[in-house]
């Protein structure tokens, strides 16, 4: 059976019979005890006055009300708030999907403990290569204390214990290995992700059109040996056209999630409502803060909002607009495509420059 692809406004109005939030992120704090380079959210020291536990617990019951599916929850480093596991159960009992992402520096038996009975759509823990390169990113020691949590992990939790890998110009060519240690170590999801050039990342951070490819080619070929134990997770944000061909083949890129920017909403730590977790750092994607407004309101409200909702796969510039695989990808991530171009009707800056490179796969061109 073959399912329409939905990806107009129109489309997604008709389908639902509204124009719904589909999915929310919840920064639930700043502060982070890293620093890695790559951070688009320059985490380190955490905000003033940052949302309180009856606060989070109203946007959740406000996200609830608006039949949202998932929140995603993201710091910082969540686990440095003393209360992240009553957060986690309150969503939990709100039946809305859950997912964190985690440096795992905080993880031990006992608190894992105390979350063997929520269900998680994904337990994110970030690894960012072989120990050589993960520690010189996030200090030593981080390693072992990674590879021994996701074991931890996956024998309290159960299952949904994934690997957050951010492709960079200084691991690129070890993530293949990366992946394969972190899945025999009991990881069964695996997030692979473009960088997203805000907060600390420079451009210098990412890898080359060819590089990159390459290493989503090592990665793959890897994963033939790696998928009876896992698989890739549905946030993974590889642009559907760069997914090795055998792979497209087979309908990989369909388990996929694409991005449900525009139908999306992030919350800071400090209340701020962005269309997108990536657009804190820029002042004027602020729509409103939660202290101020209800979630419903900035929602139905938002003029920066209306106006993203009016921008269909067909408006996208660049390869996108050239690409077979636009309407299900909808141009990648609107928030690079902002952060890079200044229009969020250009195209995914990790698709546009390999195209510039002319290394950009001639059967994803359309005819």
């Amino acid at each position: 059976m073959n399912l329409k692809i939905i990806s107009t406004r129109k489309e997604i109005k008709e389908f639902f019979g509204e124009e719904p939030i589909m999915a929310a992120t919840i920064r639930v704090t700043k502060a982070c005890n890293l620093r890695c380079p790559h951070c688009y959210v320059n985490a380190g020291e955490k905000l003033e006055n940052e949302l309180s536990l009856e606060e989070i617990k109203s946007i959740i019951d406000q996200l609830a009300k608006l039949k949202v599916f998932s929140i995603f929850f993201t710091g910082g480093e969540p686990f440095l708030r003393k209360d992240i596991i009553e957060i986690l159960k309150y969503t939990n009992k709100k039946g809305i999907r859950i997912a964190i992402s985690t440096n795992g520096s905080f993880l031990n038996k006992e608190v894992l403990e105390k979350m063997r009975n929520i269900h998680f759509d994904l337990f994110q823990i970030s690894l960012d290569g072989p120990k050589k390169i993960h520690e010189s990113i996030r200090g030593k020691g981080s390693w072992e204390k990674t590879i021994d949590n996701i074991r931890l992990a996956r024998s309290i939790l159960g299952q949904k214990v994934g690997l957050g890998i951010v492709i960079m110009k200084n691991n690129w060519n070890f993530l293949d290995q990366a992946i394969a240690t972190g899945v025999n170590c009991g990881a069964d999801r695996i997030t692979l992700m473009c960088l997203i050039l805000s907060g600390r990342a420079s451009e210098k951070l990412n890898p080359s059109p060819k590089e990159f490819l390459e290493s989503i080619n090592k990665i793959f070929t890897k994963y033939k040996y790696l998928q009876s134990k896992a698989r890739f997770s549905k946030d993974t944000t590889i642009p559907s056209a760069l997914i090795p061909k055998e792979w497209r083949e087979k309908g990989l890129h369909r388990t996929f999630a694409p991005c449900s920017f525009p139908y999306y909403i992030a919350i800071n730590s400090n209340g701020d409502v962005a269309p997108c977790d990536g657009l804190f750092n820029y002042p004027e994607m602020i729509i409103g803060n939660i202290r101020k407004t209800s979630l419903l309101e900035i929602w139905k409200k938002s003029k920066l909002l209306k106006d993203l909702r009016k921008i269909n796969p067909s408006d996208l510039k660049g390869v996108c607009k050239k690409c077979i695989y636009r309407d299900y990808c909808a141009g990648g991530c609107r928030a690079s495509a902002y952060i890079n171009y200044g229009d969020f009707r250009m195209p995914d800056p990790v698709c546009q420059t390999v195209y510039e490179a002319g290394l950009f796969p001639k059967d994803c061109l359309k005819s």
